[in-house]
């Protein structure tokens, strides 16, 4: 027995994306763009441009502490007289008044997310650690930073 082989056209990864993008640029000016440089001509009215080349990033104004779910998390577990896990920090903060939840329907795993990408990427200057599964503690940095965040939630 004889296999048939396929009469489909086989095309490239770039002509497949090319596809993809309805063909709004020609493959050259394609190639150009996935390179970095300008497109050769202007691809029309209805083509996006991407805003984010010549902006610089932005820099907060002042050092105080912000005023977010993990603010409230600092002054929560510095009052505690342990670890906590991120469901009863927010209750704690929300019954304290230092967090106002928005209309999100899992603080709890912002909060937690939040302090676990903290704690991996900050090093020292992470303001929390974990202390045991799903609990949370202060770090020095974190305690260091209680007076401050509390005059930035009390000026809310």
């Amino acid at each position: 027995m004889t296999s048939k082989k396929s009469s489909k056209k086989r095309t490239s990864g770039t002509e497949k994306r090319l596809t993809k993008r309805k063909k709004i640029m020609s493959l050259a000016e394609y190639e150009a763009d996935a390179k970095g440089s300008a497109p050769a001509a202007d691809v029309g009215a209805g083509a996006k441009k991407s805003g984010k080349a010549g902006k610089p990033a932005k820099e907060r104004k002042s050092a105080a502490p912000r005023k977010s779910l993990a603010s409230a998390a600092v002054l929560v577990l510095a009052q505690a007289k342990g670890p906590m896990n991120a469901k009863a920090i927010v209750d704690a903060a929300v019954a304290a008044g230092w967090y106002e939840p928005g209309k999100g329907k899992t603080p709890h795993a912002t909060l937690y997310s939040s302090m676990l990408r903290e704690a991996r990427d900050d090093g020292d200057k992470a303001r929390f650690r974990k202390a045991e599964r799903g609990m949370w503690e202060l770090t020095g940095a974190g305690t260091a930073q209680v007076a401050a965040t509390k005059e930035a939630l009390a000026a809310k």
